[in-house]
């Protein structure tokens, strides 16, 4: 190789190992000098970060509060709905056998009663007719001449409970719609209380979600309160890395820098004698 173009390379080999010594020196200086700052902005933002998960979990605390007392609710409303359930379902029972009586015992009642009033009645008849025929005899003295005989009398009870009959019917015919409408409630109420215990079923999914979320929380501002103290330690270690990176690098742009100045100093004869050394079995002349 031509002695100048060696040279030229060994002073381009110092120029350029000097300059990245220089920035070697620099950044480690600036490494330092910044690891004060750095420690302070991290550990304010994990400071921050803290705060904010604190607010978190404050928030998780209240949304676990409100879902307590929805639960609590949804519980009783599920308890007074069974209850209600219970009293319809008492109540039809009571309604059934309620029209049962009236409807069908108490008109079984009155129709033997007027069968019985009309026996009555037709015995009357034949008394009034004896008595009267007894008091058209001079002879006896006796005067029979009611204002009403016992059997129009008769007739007239037995007339009066037909329209008994047919209210009686007319109360258990809606006593039977009550019942209906009973039955038709007493199923909404179980499809609400299905509803409420799907309800239940999701709130508590939540509670587990809420119970979750809070310890995951928890740990991650017990980590983050161990890096704020951890922090400057941390920060220094990192330091003293990528100072021994860079300190690697000077030493090692320093060896080239000396090579490079033992070119330079290096007469350009000793350069042709090292670089193109003698065989070992030189040819006859």
């Amino acid at each position: 190789m031509n002695p100048t173009l060696k040279k030229i390379l060994a002073f381009l080999m110092v120029c350029i190992t000097s300059i990245g010594i220089l920035l070697c020196l620099f950044f480690l200086f600036l490494t330092w000098r910044a690891r004060l700052p750095v420690t302070e902005k991290l550990q304010t933002a994990l400071t921050q970060t803290s705060s904010i998960l604190q607010t978190t979990v404050v928030g998780l605390d209240v949304i676990d509060q409100v879902v307590t007392n929805v639960y609590s609710s949804t519980l009783y409303l599920d308890d007074a709905t069974a209850a209600l359930s219970q009293t319809i379902a008492s109540t039809g029972q009571f309604i059934d056998s309620a029209g049962t009586f009236i409807g069908e015992d108490l008109n079984n009642t009155i129709s033997n009663t007027q069968s019985t009033i009309d026996s009555a009645q037709s015995t009357a008849l034949v008394i009034d007719n004896i008595l009267t025929t007894i008091s058209s005899i001079p002879l006896i003295g006796i005067n029979y001449n009611p204002s009403e005989p016992l059997g129009s009398a008769l007739g007239k009870v037995s007339g009066s409970l037909d329209p008994l009959q047919q209210s009686l019917k007319n109360f258990q015919n809606n006593l039977t719609a009550a019942r209906t409408n009973m039955q038709v409630f007493n199923d909404q109420l179980s499809l609400l209380s299905q509803n409420i215990t799907s309800i239940n079923q999701n709130l508590e999914t939540a509670q587990k979600v809420i119970d979750n979320y809070r310890e995951q929380v928890t740990s991650l501002i017990n980590w983050v309160d161990n890096a704020v103290t951890s922090m400057p330690a941390w920060v220094t270690t990192v330091c003293v890395v990528i100072s021994i990176f860079l300190l690697l690098l000077v030493m090692v742009q320093a060896a080239i820098m000396l090579q490079g100045i033992y070119l330079l100093k290096t007469p350009a004869t000793e350069i042709i004698e090292t670089s193109q050394p003698k065989p070992d079995n030189p040819l006859p002349e």
